[in-house]
């Protein structure tokens, strides 16, 4: 699913040896110190000031909080990568084809070809990788557990393009970001690192379409959190924490400033435990016989955890389908330290060599957005009984807790104050 035209990249290389060659040509682009620079911090602050000008300008539209953060978390990812003139979307500003790329993702089609890919690995490998007249014999019966272009068509056509623009870009001698953006990374060092062009297409699509989804749905279900009536006191107590914060030229509190805030950091955690965007199995698969705790697995064997039930193991977070930013606080009310056991089974992120790479340039734009959002508007829910869902795979990922469900949608009434 997420091998991109035909080319494996971070994400599906399946050797250790070819995933850590890959992530050191790329990693420090993630790294804290690079998204904690200005001119990182300066592209998110300039979409957080966007989505709170969609508040003013399209307020119907962007009260929809799943839609018009997955506009931000689109515009970011996509800057970040491509830059703002060879692949960096508009979506907060009204380009109705950047906003198109948004229902791609969503296609439900996924759902079912998970499903086989799950419960029919032989057959899926092989009846989606048939071509020529096969394959389109495949496809006009029917068999195929969803229609080609499999997953992703727009965001994998709008990231081909924005490769062929920078590549022609720089053919043309037009100057170009270079070491600036993950595109311009990797055409620096492809001729050393003998990477060809589909080689970096492929790389770049992936990390556009790893940044959108997971970030804005992280930001929904906080957001919806804090706004639900019984938690109008966390609100509060956030906008006292963020009132002592002083603000830079654009009025905004960096993410250095941010992370210092251990109510904001807090609820953050406690948000990311209870909804996490990528709640189910992770799998992982050996290449040789191992042992893990006495416990002989098999090559071959596909293995994982679930953050789901990590996060809900009852001796390390009682009452763990509560909403309780507070058990991430020690006495003091100071963060809990990382040698905490709530930090280490916290797993919102994965951890090891293929954890997210992406957890600082996330945390940066749910901070500040959220900071910005809560230093000018009072927010509540317009359906109280009603929790948003989300598509995981093939399930539906939603607060067990309410009575109803909402997949993709949630309505949040802000208040400015």
């Amino acid at each position: 699913m997420f091998d991109a035209y035909g080319t494996q990249n971070l994400f599906t290389f399946a050797s250790g040896v070819d995933h850590r060659n890959r992530k050191k040509l790329i990693s420090h682009m993630y790294s804290n110190q690079r998204v904690m620079q200005d001119q990182c911090v300066e592209m998110v602050a300039r979409k957080v000031e966007n989505f709170l000008a969609l508040l003013q300008r399209e307020p119907g539209l962007a009260s929809e909080i799943f839609t018009s953060l997955h506009y931000f978390s689109l515009d970011a990812i996509s800057e970040f990568v491509y830059g703002p003139k060879h692949g960096g979307t508009q979506a907060l500003l009204g380009k109705q084809v950047d906003r198109r790329l948004i229902g791609d993702i969503l296609d439900p089609a996924r759902r079912r070809l998970a499903w086989f890919i799950v419960h029919f690995p032989t057959y899926t490998k092989w009846i989606v990788t048939r071509t020529g007249w096969l394959g389109k014999l495949v496809q006009n019966v029917g068999a195929l557990p969803m229609n080609r272009p499999f997953t992703y068509s727009g965001i994998r056509a709008h990231a081909l393009q924005a490769f062929d623009t920078y590549k022609a870009a720089i053919e043309s001698g037009e100057e170009v970001a270079d070491d600036s953006t993950v595109m311009g990374r990797l055409f620096h060092v492809r001729e050393k690192h003998a990477l060809s062009d589909m080689d970096v297409a492929s790389e770049c699509a992936d990390h556009l379409l790893a940044g959108i989804d997971t970030t804005a749905d992280s930001l929904m279900f906080m957001i919806w959190a804090l706004s639900l009536p019984k938690h109008e006191h966390y609100q509060h107590r956030l906008r006292n924490e963020l009132s002592l914060v002083t603000t830079n030229d654009q009025a905004y509190p960096t993410p250095k400033q941010l992370n210092e805030l251990p109510w904001l950091n807090a609820l953050l955690k406690e948000s990311l435990r209870l909804y996490t965007p990528l709640p189910a199995f992770e799998p992982r698969q050996a290449l040789r016989d191992t042992i893990i705790d006495g416990h002989v697995i098999p090559a071959q064997t596909v293995v994982g955890m679930s953050p789901y039930c990590m996060h809900r193991e009852p001796s390390v977070f009682p009452d763990p389908k509560v909403f309780r930013p507070e058990r991430w606080l020690d006495e003091n009310g100071k963060l809990l330290p990382e040698s905490a056991s709530e930090n280490k089974w916290f797993w919102a992120f994965s951890s090891g060599a293929r954890m997210c790479i992406g957890i600082h340039l996330a945390n940066a734009e749910m901070q500040m957005l959220i900071a910005a959002i809560y230093r000018h508007y009072v927010t509540s829910t317009r359906h109280h009984e009603c929790t948003p869902a989300i598509t995981s795979r093939y399930e539906i990922f939603a607060d067990e807790r309410m009575s109803q469900a909402k997949e993709h949608e949630c309505w949040i009434e802000f208040q400015k104050i």
